[in-house]
């Protein structure tokens, strides 16, 4: 599977560690990235609060001539055959990366997380929010000055269809770099698997209940791992107890992973989590990169 990806580029230097960090996943012999700079010009945007976000942060950076831009994008890739091109628009970037996405089919869309200004919580910016929530395929979100992929935590959907899917996909955009994969499957305090579970002193109660959780994910758990094997890539199987979010993101900081991925939940049981604010909280508060994972239609 040849991957096309979309790049949205603003022009700053956290743009240039993001695109080493992509050139190092990707096949150049076969992958093609897009990389779009948009010269914003965004008045007309009716979002309060991200047009107020997003005057903040041009106030604090100079933004470069789109040819300027778009010619540090594409000298990343100058010594690579990687096929990369690039395109400027201008008006609002939402906008304008929704319009190049609906005109072409890509594999993934991904961007840079930064913030600066008064609204000290958005720090991935003022465009990832809306991006996030309108994209119907796969986002990257780099984060940090990290430049390669060595290690990645792939949480483990709670059903064998997005678990495979995931695995798949995963897979396929790791083949290239071949990092070590870890799975990570949180087994949720409330889930029906604790009845009969009386209080954390009762170790046998939670013995089974972790033996037959485990039994039940081990069949799909395998078939993931024997799909990334296929791929040449290593994997490992870790457990955790507790809130999901709280027990993912302990794991990311923990384990010094340089990606974290998941898939989010159909409509249903925990819905609210990958689809709501806490889905958006966990991305941003989860220090290293993360992808969030959604299989095309």
């Amino acid at each position: 599977m040849a991957l096309k990806v979309l790049y949205y580029s603003q022009g700053r230097e956290e743009d240039k560690n993001a695109l080493i960090y992509l050139k190092s996943l990707l096949d150049e012999n076969v992958d093609e990235i897009d990389i779009v700079y948009v010269t914003e010009r965004s008045s007309e945007v009716e979002e309060k609060r991200r047009r107020d976000l997003a005057k903040e942060q041009r106030e604090q950076f100079d933004s470069p001539e789109s040819e300027e831009a778009l010619e540090g994008a594409r000298e990343v890739f100058s010594r690579t055959s990687l096929n990369v091109i690039t395109t400027s628009a201008k008006g609002d970037p939402v906008e304008e990366i929704q319009k190049v996405l609906g005109g072409e089919q890509f594999d993934l869309l991904a961007l840079t997380s930064f913030g600066h200004g008064g609204f000290s919580r958005e720090i991935l910016g003022a465009h990832v929010k809306p991006l996030l929530k309108q994209s119907s395929l796969p986002v990257l979100i780099h984060k940090g000055e990290l430049k390669s992929c060595e290690r990645v935590l792939v949480h483990v959907p709670n059903d064998r269809e997005r678990c495979l899917n995931l695995s798949r996909y995963m897979s396929k955009f790791l083949k290239y770099s071949k990092p070590s994969v870890t799975f990570i499957s949180v087994l949720e305090e409330g889930h029906p698997h604790f009845d009969g579970y009386t209080s954390p002193e009762d170790e046998a109660g939670l013995a089974d209940v972790r033996k037959e959780f485990e039994l039940e994910e081990k069949e799909y758990l395998q078939a993931a791992r024997n799909i990334f094997a296929k791929e040449g890539i290593e994997t490992e199987t870790r457990h955790r107890i507790g809130s999901l979010s709280t027990e993912l993101l302990k794991e990311a900081k923990e384990g010094r992973y340089d990606l974290m991925t998941f898939a989010p939940e159909k409509p249903g049981l925990l819905q609210n989590l990958w689809q709501g604010d806490v889905s958006f909280e966990i991305i941003r508060d989860v220090e290293i990169s993360v992808l969030k994972f959604l299989p095309k239609e």
